[in-house]
């Protein structure tokens, strides 16, 4: 019985198999088809999409040498990004009503001190300053109007939005609109300044430095208030960095330095005077400063800022030209350290 089961399980098995579909008919050989295929013609761009706009790198993946303050302005300036369209190059005035602005490009330690320049020159004093928050509130000008500067971050790291209104209730769009223009005025003339000195330094060739110290303008003119003014063709951020360290360096006793009103307040014995000994009233009199005793060796060292370059003069004790010898002495020894 095991044999007959055997041998009949084995039939069937067999004759089962016929049955199944031959392996060409499950998986058929298409190598002749794939020889003779042709190639199909590339995918057609619309007419209003160039080719060359697709692109399927990752952005930032290629070697670019972008700054991070190029990406900052393009993350926030869509159209530099997508048109390679930049801010302002230059101080403009921008906004209407409330939100009427100056566009200033460049660092903002840079502009903020060139605001109090622009104060300085304008006879209205900053009776309150915090470069932090970028809040600058002035005293009452002729008119007794008060203005308040706000200072705010532009479209980049290197620009500032400048706003301009009144203080407390006092506030008069037109005065502001005024002001405001003056201020772009004032910064206009020193941006095209900077320009030129940028294209001067970008030239190949190199001046040497004594070329480039007698470029610099040191000219002893009549001022037309009384006396003599020394001119520097520089700005005044400059002249007044360069001043303080003759000042400082040369043995000039400076009590006080007020960079808002651009004025040194300092001690200078002229050799060429002879110094009267005082009396014994003098000695007795205690109780009088060394101002009071001996005014003749004090004086305002005045800075000016006259567009790009700047004006330095000579004040007495009560803030007055001093038209005397020993000014014009001191102006030119100022003249001669400068120079080096």
């Amino acid at each position: 019985m095991k044999r007959i089961l055997v041998a009949s399980g084995l039939a069937i098995f067999i004759s089962g198999c016929g049955f199944l579909p031959k392996l060409d008919s499950v998986v058929p050989d298409n190598r002749d088809k794939f020889r003779k295929a042709e190639t199909m013609p590339p995918l057609e761009v619309p007419p209003d999409l160039s080719s060359q706009r697709i692109n399927d790198d990752i952005a930032g993946s290629g070697n670019s040498a972008a700054s991070y303050s190029e990406f900052e302005e393009a993350e926030n300036n869509p159209l530099a990004a997508r048109y390679g369209v930049r801010g302002q190059s230059k101080p403009s005035l921008a906004g209407e009503g409330s939100t009427r602005h100056l566009v200033v490009p460049g660092e903002r330690a840079l502009t903020w001190s060139r605001i109090l320049d622009f104060w300085a020159e304008t006879a209205v004093s900053v009776t309150r300053q915090d470069e932090r928050i970028g809040l600058m509130d002035t005293s009452s000008d002729a008119a007794d109007y008060a203005y308040r500067l706000r200072m705010e971050r532009g479209d980049s790291s290197k620009s500032s939005n400048i706003y301009l209104s009144g203080q407390g209730k006092s506030e008069d769009s037109q005065k502001n609109e005024a002001m405001l223009r003056k201020l772009a005025d004032f910064l206009g003339v020193l941006y095209q300044a900077d320009q030129k000195q940028a294209q001067a330094a970008a030239t190949p060739r190199q001046a040497s430095p004594t070329a480039v110290a007698a470029a610099i303008r040191l000219e002893l003119v009549d001022n037309t208030a009384g006396g003599q003014a020394l001119m520097v063709g520089e700005d005044f951020a400059t002249v007044w960095k360069k001043v303080g360290r003759v000042l400082d360096s040369r043995g000039f006793a400076v009590e006080d330095r007020n960079r808002g009103n651009g004025t040194y307040f300092m001690r200078y014995i002229d050799p060429l005077t002879e110094r009267k000994k005082p009396g014994l009233l003098k000695k007795l009199a205690f109780w009088r400063d060394d101002v009071d005793n001996n005014p003749e060796e004090f004086s305002y060292v005045k800075l000016i800022s006259d567009a790009a370059e700047t004006r330095i003069v000579i004040l007495d004790v009560d803030e007055k030209i001093d038209s005397s010898e020993r000014a014009s002495r001191l102006l030119q020894l100022l003249r001669e350290q400068l120079a080096q």
